[in-house]
């Protein structure tokens, strides 16, 4: 190996870039002499395990890594695993011999460069610095996506918002599987945002997946993923959500409307950590965090049998409640200011009217903060001068005249002829039914089970 070092070579510590080299049967022994002549000073590891401290501990961006043709089976695993841990370090592969078919898993991770023994060291610390800048520069665009403008906060001042906020700080952590629960529209989504943002995870893949939402013929497909010629129209490898958040974490939401023998499909890789592709015959090994929503009641789905009681136990490891905005009236006007200043527009002069506090202060808010916002944003757009009023919400004293007599207000006076009139008008649609006498599903649900009757 030649060893020539640049004239340059005086540069201090505190100027050099630091550099790691995973050499496990030391065969780059001079690299860090030479390379410290280019201002790089080598932390040189023979494992993973103390790669990933290294990585960590210095904030690394650029590594070489050592291969050979006859032991890359557990190279590769080595490197796949440090980069779903962290995407944004770029490799350099230096080997001795010429790397064949066997090594086509370099294809899988940063490798940016190849190089063989013996080195041209002007090329390779040219390479380094490449590799260094397009590492940094993908790390400052994740650093401003993660930045705290880019996630909407948790608000509210109210003791169950405060003891929210601290729960997911907690649990965020864990890496262990979450199941939220709380009604459509209180933010169930944002807290799984929020989890991710605080695991460990928060620089690999954030993937949603509503299970409501997707045809039952797509599911197993669009959550496994299937191979070429699976079935017809497969024509190429469809890689699905679970392999997407490999490395990071899959948020399915309304994970009661899973068919029964996909949650069967769903427990099996919950035990196993691996997945077949439609069509497929080889497991793929995956690594990713799973987090679950529902505004259902899944211990009464699984006493009704639509919900595997099996898979309910082992989702249900951590449980957190996502409380409704009824839950925390006394936070509303701090909510509502908030997201006026969110949707003014640049126009400081908006602000609410005396009978728009009213309004907000006495309405049941059915559909939490999501409605809240949606009012606040619509009225913000279409109000014609400085004060939004109660008109302008659509809060108008009439409805909230209905409001006051509908089903979510006096639900212990719901008799059986009003639920099955709403089950038979909606054609034994129970979401349907549900919207109608406005309430959640889990409590149309809930209220079938308590009358006895059989939707």
């Amino acid at each position: 190996m030649n060893l020539s070092v640049p004239s340059d070579s005086k540069g201090t510590r505190a100027s050099q870039r630091e550099l790691l080299v995973l050499d496990p049967n030391n065969d780059l022994p001079d690299i860090s002499q030479v390379l410290s002549g280019y201002h790089w000073h080598c932390l040189k590891v023979s494992n993973a395990a103390d790669a990933l401290k290294l990585i960590d501990r210095h904030g690394i961006k650029i590594a070489v890594a050592m291969i050979h043709q006859n032991d890359t089976g557990s190279l590769a695993k080595d490197l796949v695993n440090i980069q779903q841990q962290f995407p944004q370090l770029h490799w350099l592969a230096v080997s001795d011999e010429v790397l064949g078919q066997s090594c086509s898993w370099l294809l899988t991770v940063n490798v940016i460069d190849y190089f063989h023994l013996p080195l041209d060291w002007q090329r390779f610390n040219d390479a380094l610095g490449h590799g260094l800048g397009m590492s940094e520069l993908a790390s400052s665009a994740n650093a401003r996506a993660r930045e705290p403008h880019a996630l909407a906060p948790i608000r509210g001042e109210h003791p169950l918002i405060k003891n929210l906020r601290h729960a997911l700080e907690k649990l965020g952590p864990s890496d262990e599987t979450v199941l939220l629960s709380g009604e459509t529209g209180s933010g169930k989504g944002l807290c799984a945002k929020w989890l991710h943002r605080y695991s460990l995870r928060q620089h690999g893949p954030f993937v949603v997946v509503n299970c409501g939402a997707l045809p039952a013929s797509l599911i197993q497909s669009t959550l496994f993923g299937h191979e070429k010629g699976a079935f017809t129209g497969a024509e190429r490898r469809y890689i699905g959500h679970l392999e997407q958040a490999n490395g990071g974490t899959l948020f399915l939401d309304e994970i009661a409307d899973l068919p029964l023998d996909l949650q069967v499909n769903l427990l099996q890789f919950l035990d196993d950590k691996h997945i077949f592709r439609v069509g497929g015959c080889k497991p793929v090994e995956l690594d990713c965090r799973l987090l679950f929503a529902s505004h259902q009641d899944l211990e009464s789905a699984v006493d009704e049998g639509r919900f595997r009681e099996d898979l309910y136990h082992r989702i249900n490891v951590l449980r957190l409640h996502v409380p409704s905005l009824r839950e925390y009236l006394e936070d509303i006007m701090l909510l509502a200011e908030q997201f006026l200043d969110d949707f003014n527009h640049g126009n400081d002069q908006l602000a609410f009217s005396d009978d728009a506090v009213q309004a907000i202060s006495h309405y049941n808010w059915p559909g939490n903060v999501r409605e809240l916002q949606n009012r606040i944003r619509r009225a913000a757009v279409m109000v014609e001068g400085p004060l939004i009023c109660a008109r302008d919400l659509g809060l108008e004293p009439a409805m909230l005249h209905r409001w006051q007599n509908d089903l979510a207000s006096q639900r212990e006076e719901l008799d059986t002829e009003v639920i099955l009139k709403a089950i038979s008008d909606n054609r034994h649609n129970i979401s349907a039914a549900a919207r109608a006498l406005n309430i959640s599903r889990s409590t149309l649900y809930r209220l079938l089970k308590k009358s006895h009757l059989n939707n």
